[in-house]
C-alpha cells in the first residue's frame, strides 16, 4: 500500500519535463483561455490563465521554454501579432481594463512636477508610453493604468504615448501574461502589483469628486508620489496653474478641476474591471520585463498560443 501511494504522490506531482508534454499542457490548459478570451470577458480568463502559470507545471522549464517558440512550430507566421510603437492616443480612446485606479498614483507625480504638469496641460503626456491594445480608434489599456490616468485626471484630453498591439484586447490580455512568462523562464511566478482599496477614481466604488477635493487639500505640501522629486501642489506647481489658467487660476481652483475629471473619469468607466493583481506588470519595479525587450515576441510571432504548439519537426514525428 505504502508503495502504491508513492507511486501515485510521484505521479500527480510530477513536472512536465518534454516538449511533448509541454505541448499538450499548452492545448489543454491555455488554448480554451484564449479562445474565451474576448473584449466584453476580461476577468475569468485571465485570473484563469495566470492561476495556471503559476502552478508547477506553468512554470516548468518545458513549458516557459515552449511559450516563445511560436515562429518554430507548423505555421511561423500564425502568432504574429503587428505593434504599432510610439503612438500618440487621445485619452477619450483609451478604455481602461483594470478595475481599480489610485487616486494618489494619478495625481502623485504630474502633481508635483511643476514641467510635467505643465506638458500635460499643453496636451501631451511625457510619460514612458503605455501598453494599449485594439484598433479603430478604441483602445484598451494592458499595461500603464497610472500613466494614463496620471495625465488623464488632468486634462481628459490629453495625448498618451502608447505602443498598440493590434489585436482583440481580452486576447491580448492573455497572450501579454504569456510574454512575460516566456520571458521570466522557468520557476518565476507573474508580477503581481496590488491597490489599495478606497481609493479608486473608476469603477463600481470610485470616490467622489467631493471626496477628492477633501484628501488632495489635506496632501498638499506632503510627498506623494516619492519619484516625483517634489511635494504634492508645490509652490513651482502653483505657478504653473496660475501661469496657465487652469481651473481658473487659483491653486484651490486646480485641485476642484483634478476633482472634477475624476468625476468625468467615474462616470465613463464605472463598470468592474480584473483586480490590478493579475494585469500584466511590464515594469521592472514590479517584476517584469519592459515592453521594448518582449515587443518582437509580438511582431515576430514567438509567443507560443495557437496551437499546434510543439516545433513543426518534432510534431512530424509524434
Amino acid at each position: 500500500m505504502k508503495l502504491i501511494l508513492e507511486n501515485w504522490n510521484k505521479f500527480i506531482n510530477e513536472e512536465i519535463n518534454s516538449e511533448q508534454e509541454a505541448a499538450q499542457w499548452l492545448a489543454s490548459q491555455i488554448a480554451p483561455l484564449i479562445d474565451a478570451a474576448d473584449a466584453g470577458n476580461f476577468t475569468k480568463p485571465l485570473q484563469q490563465l495566470v492561476a495556471r502559470l503559476n502552478t508547477t507545471d506553468g512554470a516548468s522549464e518545458a513549458v516557459r521554454a515552449l511559450l516563445k517558440m511560436g515562429d518554430m512550430d507548423g505555421d511561423g507566421a500564425d502568432e504574429t501579432i503587428k505593434v504599432a510603437m510610439g503612438q500618440a492616443i487621445p485619452a477619450p480612446q483609451l478604455v481602461p481594463t483594470q478595475g481599480v485606479i489610485d487616486l494618489f498614483k494619478s495625481v502623485g507625480f504630474n502633481g508635483s512636477n511643476a514641467g510635467s504638469l505643465q506638458s500635460v496641460i499643453n496636451g501631451t503626456s511625457g510619460a514612458p508610453p503605455i501598453l494599449a491594445a485594439g484598433s479603430g480608434g478604441t483602445y484598451y489599456i494592458i499595461d500603464g493604468h497610472h500613466r494614463w490616468s496620471g495625465a488623464t485626471v488632468f486634462n481628459t484630453n490629453c495625448k498618451i504615448p502608447a505602443n498598440v498591439i493590434i489585436m482583440d484586447p481580452g486576447k491580448a490580455l492573455l497572450v501579454s501574461q504569456l510574454a512575460i512568462a516566456a520571458y521570466l523562464g522557468a520557476g518565476k511566478r507573474i508580477p503581481s502589483a496590488s491597490a489599495k482599496k478606497g481609493r479608486s477614481i473608476i469603477g463600481p466604488d470610485a470616490m467622489a469628486p467631493q471626496a477628492i477635493y477633501k484628501l488632495l487639500k489635506q496632501n498638499v505640501g506632503k510627498v506623494v508620489d516619492p519619484k516625483s522629486g517634489g511635494n504634492f501642489w508645490n509652490p513651482e506647481v502653483q505657478q504653473v496653474v496660475e501661469a496657465t489658467q487652469y481651473g481658473g487660476g487659483s491653486p484651490d481652483g486646480g485641485l476642484q478641476q483634478v476633482a472634477k475629471n475624476c468625476g468625468t473619469l467615474a462616470q465613463k468607466y464605472n463598470s468592474e474591471g480584473p483586480p490590478r493583481e493579475i494585469m500584466p506588470q511590464f515594469d521592472p519595479d514590479k517584476g517584469g520585463p519592459d515592453f521594448s525587450s518582449v515587443d518582437d515576441y509580438f511582431s515576430g510571432g514567438k509567443i507560443n498560443f495557437k496551437p499546434a504548439f510543439a516545433r513543426a519537426q518534432k510534431a512530424s514525428q509524434e
